[in-house]
């Protein structure tokens, strides 16, 4: 009995051992951790919600020019760094070491040239030899026209043409009755050859006469019909052919003749062109691989030019945030070569196709820099920060006093103020909007103006077993 009594004793004592150990320690640790607590008072104030990116900068336009002959460098007239505007001659070739096709193209644009000269100042005979061909086509249009409805049956004759016809046929057949009895009647062979000839002539005259009656009253037949048809056919076509030709050239030269002497002088200008190089557009020349004395073929790299007053970055956006990203929203750029210094964009271009890349989609967005200096240039790297909402007058929350409980988003707001302590923490659960790397716009949570919330709240396992509003458990009941 004695034995049992000690056994309990002593377990007794090792309980109230080990529980006043659990207390001090629980209090150690309180006031110990309390002074490393960090707290923050939440206040209202602006904020903005960027989307995060990184691009390289390169101008808005950007050309590498080429020889396109051969020859030999005579001058370059620039040199590197240096400003340069549109079509400004940048180098040139020797003369004397061109091609031959370079004189031949001289040739060709004085002869080209020409031809487009003699078209303006010919146009005025040009367009009057086409009005007379007109007028021509239109008379024979005319008269092949005529001569078919002449041919038409019932159309050669006017009643009184066809009764002096028939007249005049009447009078040949008495006079033929009559010289074919002077020819019976004549006597020897004078006398008959006599007759002879007059009977042959009134014979002819008879049928000549009995013809024009028949050709009145029946109009023309097959054959010469077709041969009428064709006529007014190729009339027609003729006068088409004359209309067009007139058309073209009654208000000057013909368009499609000046468009082909335009087309020889350009082909030509573009040849004697290519014995020197010009800037395509205004811009710096950051690049010069022409030197005077070179020998260069066509292809032999010559410049690069670039427009510096133009500076865009192209960044790859994410799927997720492409959503928010709207042309003329406001960027903020940063450089790593570029020490505290901060540059303002735009973006002016989103692009409406995604672009798979290993698995992931994203789309390229263009900003344009709109207070580049001279220390910005193209191929630096750039941070972006585009500013897809700004919001004024917002109750914010520091990021780093958030924290994910059981699927949901909570503070630790401290309840004895600025200098926080294990034992005053209270978990408020929140609802953000939007956000910036450091703050989120606070929408629903038992959080006012004032209230501190701990920037490094402790991660011991009580926190997650508090409800919203309570103080940790163990903490409850100390002083």
């Amino acid at each position: 009995m004695k034995k049992r009594t000690i056994i309990l004793i002593i377990v007794g004592a090792l309980i109230l051992a080990g529980a006043t150990y659990g207390v001090v320690s629980a209090r150690q640790k309180s006031q110990a951790s309390s002074s490393d607590f960090q707290t923050f008072q939440v206040n209202f104030g602006e904020l903005s919600a960027v989307v995060d990116e990184t691009g390289e900068v390169r101008a808005d336009q950007s050309a590498i020019l080429y020889w396109e002959t051969a020859g030999i460098v005579s001058e370059v007239m620039v040199s590197l760094g240096d400003k340069v505007k549109a079509d400004e001659v940048l180098a040139d070739l020797n003369e004397e070491s061109l091609p031959q096709n370079y004189y031949m193209s001289q040739q060709e644009f004085v002869t080209a040239t020409r031809a487009l000269e003699d078209l303006y100042e010919n146009a005025a005979e040009v367009s009057a030899n086409a009005q007379l061909v007109l007028a021509n086509a239109r008379d024979s249009l005319d008269d092949a026209e005529y001569h078919w409805l002449l041919n038409q049956p019932g159309n050669r004759y006017s009643p009184e043409e066809l009764k002096s016809a028939k007249a005049k046929l009447v009078i040949a057949e008495e006079a033929l009755g009559t010289k074919q009895r002077q020819y019976d009647n004549a006597d020897g062979k004078i006398g008959k050859a006599q007759a002879q000839i007059r009977l042959t002539d009134a014979i002819n005259q008879y049928q000549s006469a009995r013809w024009y009656v028949n050709w009145l009253q029946v109009g023309a037949d097959e054959i010469e019909m077709g041969i009428l048809d064709a006529k007014v056919a190729v009339a027609i076509a003729q006068l088409g052919t004359a209309e067009r030709q007139f058309n073209r050239v009654k208000d000057g030269p013909d368009p499609d003749d000046i468009t082909m002497a335009e087309a020889r002088i350009s082909a030509a200008q573009a040849s004697l062109d290519a014995s020197f190089i010009t800037a395509p557009f205004s811009g710096v020349l950051t690049a010069v691989e022409a030197h005077p004395r070179d020998l260069v073929s066509p292809n032999t790299l010559a410049f690069r030019i670039d427009d510096l007053d133009t500076l865009l970055v192209d960044v790859e956006v994410s799927e997720v945030d492409i959503t928010q990203i709207n042309v003329g929203q406001p960027v903020t750029l940063s450089f790593d070569a570029i020490l505290d210094k901060e540059y303002q964009g735009e973006v002016v271009e989103v692009s409406p196709v995604g672009i798979p890349q290993q698995g992931l989609v994203s789309f390229e967005v263009t900003i344009k820099l709109v207070d580049a200096d001279e220390e910005v240039r193209p191929g630096l790297t750039a941070a972006v920060q585009v500013v897809v909402r700004h919001v004024e007058d917002a109750l914010l929350i520091p990021n780093r006093a958030v924290r994910w409980v059981k699927g949901e988003q909570v503070v630790y707001v401290s309840t004895n103020g600025e200098i926080a302590a294990l034992e005053g923490l209270m978990k408020v659960s929140v609802t953000l909007g939007a956000s910036s790397d450091e703050y989120s716009e606070l929408l629903e949570g038992e959080l006012g103006e004032g209230d501190y919330v701990v920037l490094n709240p402790p991660s011991l396992s009580i926190f997650e077993e508090m409800e919203p509003g309570q103080r940790p458990e163990g903490m409850r009941g100390m002083p």
